[in-house]
C-alpha cells in the first residue's frame, strides 16, 4: 500500500512490534488485515471444543480473539500494547460483558497466570519480537496444562527476508530453528501446517507439553 510506503521501515518494524500513538490506532490495523489467513489457520490448528480455555499472546485488535470466543466457553488474551488493547476491547465488548473474554495489557515474558492454567495457548505473528524466546516459550510451557496444545502462527524466513524490515526490531528464523527452540523448552510431538495465500503463505507450528 502507498500510505504504508510512506511510513519509514525502523518506525513501521516498532509499529508491527508494539502499536501506539495515531498509527497504532489507525493504521496498523489494517495492516493486521493481512494476517487473515494467517489467523484462520491457527484458529483450525487449535482444533477448539466449547470446554476449551484458551489463552491468546499479542492479540493485536482482537480479531482471533473474537472467533475464538465464538467456539469456546471462555478466553483470555495479553498484550503489551495499550492501544490493541483498547481496540480489543472494542471489537470483544459483547464478549467480555457476558464474561466469554478477559483481556488485558502485560508482558508475555512473565505471564499473570497460575501454572496450568489453559488447555490451549496460541501466538501469531509475535515470535520475531521476543529478543530472548526460551523465556517466553517456557512461560508458555508453564501455563499450559499436562497435554495441553501451543500453535504458533507465523511466516516462514524466506518470506520475512523479502519485505523490508528493521533488522533491529526483526528476529527472523528458520523452520529448525524454531523446531530447537520450542524442544528446548519442553514441547514435544511438533508439527509444522502451511496455508497458500496472498501476498504471503501462512505457517503455524503446534506443539504438546508432555511432562
Amino acid at each position: 500500500m502507498k500510505l504504508f510506503n510512506l511510513i519509514p521501515t525502523k518506525i513501521l518494524s516498532q509499529q508491527a512490534r508494539k502499536p501506539s500513538g495515531l498509527i497504532g490506532r489507525y493504521i496498523m490495523p489494517t495492516l493486521f488485515r493481512g494476517n487473515n489467513d494467517l489467523n484462520l489457520l491457527v484458529k483450525k490448528s487449535l482444533e477448539l471444543v466449547a470446554s476449551d480455555k484458551v489463552l491468546e499472546i499479542g492479540f493485536g485488535p482482537g480479531r482471533l480473539l473474537n472467533e475464538i470466543a465464538t467456539i469456546v466457553d471462555f478466553t483470555e488474551g495479553i498484550d503489551f500494547s495499550s492501544t490493541m488493547v483498547a481496540e480489543a476491547n472494542k471489537l470483544n465488548y459483547h464478549h467480555i460483558a457476558n464474561n466469554k473474554m478477559k483481556i488485558q495489557q502485560g508482558d508475555c515474558s512473565k505471564l499473570p497466570y497460575e501454572n496450568e492454567s489453559f488447555d490451549k495457548v496460541c501466538s501469531v505473528n509475535t515470535l520475531y519480537f521476543w529478543k530472548k524466546p526460551e523465556v517466553q516459550l517456557r512461560e508458555i510451557f508453564r501455563v499450559l496444562k499436562p497435554e495441553g496444545r501451543m500453535i504458533l502462527g507465523f511466516r516462514n524466513k524466506e518470506q520475512m527476508q523479502t519485505l523490508n524490515l528493521d533488522e533491529g526490531i526483526f528476529n527472523i528464523y528458520s523452520m529448525g530453528e524454531i523446531n530447537k527452540l520450542l524442544v528446548n523448552s519442553g514441547f514435544s510431538n511438533i508439527n509444522i501446517k502451511e496455508k497458500d495465500g496472498k501476498p504471503l503463505k501462512s505457517y503455524c507450528i503446534a506443539a504438546t507439553k508432555r511432562l
